[in-house]
């Protein structure tokens, strides 16, 4: 069942009906909450894939503080998995800091947006030293919102390196 309210929280988000994509992704977090008391192995990845989620969400709805708090523990989730699975996870962990990153440069927070994405360039660039055809577009996104963050802050050497 909280599978299929992600999926319909998905659905919801991409026909801009935020509200009842909120509700669902909610109802499948506690869900996920309550399975990952049991069975964390099994469930914490899907409670990390929800808050992923619903920070994307928020940030639509320009509720920031939400989104940043949802990105946090989703990070600190992934981070905790990588250590024990870093293949399997490492790239959620690189997703999840360029999502901080771009709610960190929306929130004119430039020091924190360009810590994020440095860390998230270095382990897609890692990632795609082993698996090119996966991760270069992921380096390739990192990038640009590299090059976006300098240009703001008239970076405009580094900026251009980074859109190179």
């Amino acid at each position: 069942m909280a599978t299929t309210l992600n999926n319909l929280g998905n659905l919801h988000s991409d026909q801009n009906r935020r509200e009842e994509a909120r509700k669902a992704y909610e109802e499948a977090l506690a869900i996920y909450r309550d399975l990952a008391r049991a069975n964390p192995e099994t469930y914490r990845p899907y409670v990390a894939t929800i808050l992923n989620n619903l920070g994307n969400l928020h940030v639509t709805q320009n509720r920031f503080e939400e989104a940043r708090k949802a990105y946090a523990e989703a990070l600190a989730i992934y981070r905790d998995l990588a250590r024990a699975n870093p293949e399997t996870y490492r790239p959620y962990v690189a997703g999840t800091l360029n999502n901080l990153g771009v709610l960190h440069s929306n929130q004119n927070r430039r020091e924190e947006a360009r810590k994020a994405y440095d860390e998230a360039l270095a382990i897609y660039r890692d990632l795609a030293r082993a698996n090119p055809e996966t991760y270069r577009p992921d380096v390739a996104m990192t990038l640009n919102n590299l090059g976006l963050l300098h240009n703001v802050q008239n970076r405009m050497e580094e900026a251009r390196q980074a859109y190179e």
